[in-house]
């Protein structure tokens, strides 16, 4: 720019640019997620899992599907269709159910609902890990509550995917930087202003002194400059008036 920007003018205009990124980015985010879901949806596609439809293979070799249930909840008329997730036996008998995370139609709707409280509880952790003994062999940590900011232990997987799991935004805004990036070669100002009555007097006072001084130089030499001409112009006119003898 021509000209520096003031510090409260820089921070403002900032603020108002990360505001505008983090709400042109968050929106381009979730209505490309908006579409996915919607498309899925609308055309009803079949999950990997069989988890939204149940397909049979009747003896006249046709294949027909009837929708799953989840609980009174029919995929046919919603995919957001879900409960908590059970843990099963190898009898189908339900042993534990995991809190806050859910199972249903399509897998990204069950997610969305869930919520990660069960894994800030090292007895959950445990419980599950007990039924999963030969897969998980690991040693899981749990989450540190205390390290929440925007969001809580039962926010949900939508409420994150909402703010880009993205709990705080630190916007450093360094005004140095930019006035050394931007320092200019010379800065110039102008103001105006009303002369006091003591101003106009001193300035008066000024101009007479000034102009007295400029006479008493001037004004000598001038009137030795007129003497001289009177002078001499006596002196031609004696040296040529006629003599006259009787």
């Amino acid at each position: 720019s021509a000209s520096v920007t003031p510090l409260q003018v820089f921070q403002s205009q900032t603020q108002a640019f990360v505001s505008q990124f983090k709400s042109s980015i968050t929106h381009d985010f979730l209505l490309s997620l908006s579409t996915i879901r919607t498309t899925t949806q609308s055309n009803n596609l079949l999950a990997a899992q069989f988890s939204n439809c149940n397909l049979y293979t009747r003896s006249n070799n046709y294949v027909t599907s009837s929708p799953e249930l989840y609980g009174n909840c029919s995929c046919a008329s919603s995919a957001a269709c879900s409960y908590q997730s059970p843990i099963y036996d190898s009898s189908d008998n339900a042993l534990f159910t995991v809190p806050g995370i859910y199972i249903g139609c399509y897998i990204i709707e069950a997610l969305l609902r869930s919520n990660l409280q069960c894994f800030y509880n090292v007895t959950c952790i445990n419980q599950i890990q007990s039924y999963f003994t030969y897969y998980l062999s690991m040693n899981l940590t749990t989450l540190d509550a205390s390290l929440l900011v925007g969001f809580h232990m039962n926010s949900t997987i939508q409420n994150l995917v909402d703010e880009l799991m993205v709990e705080e935004w630190n916007n450093a805004t360094i005004y140095d930087g930019y006035y050394n990036e931007c320092q200019p070669s010379k800065c110039s100002y102008s103001y105006e202003t009303r002369n006091g009555f003591i101003i106009i007097i001193t300035t008066v006072i000024g101009l007479v002194g000034g102009l007295i001084t400029v006479l008493k130089l001037i004004v000598p030499r001038a009137v030795r400059l007129v003497m001289f001409c009177i002078r001499r112009c006596t002196v031609h006119r004696n040296a040529v008036s006629p003599f006259i003898q009787a």
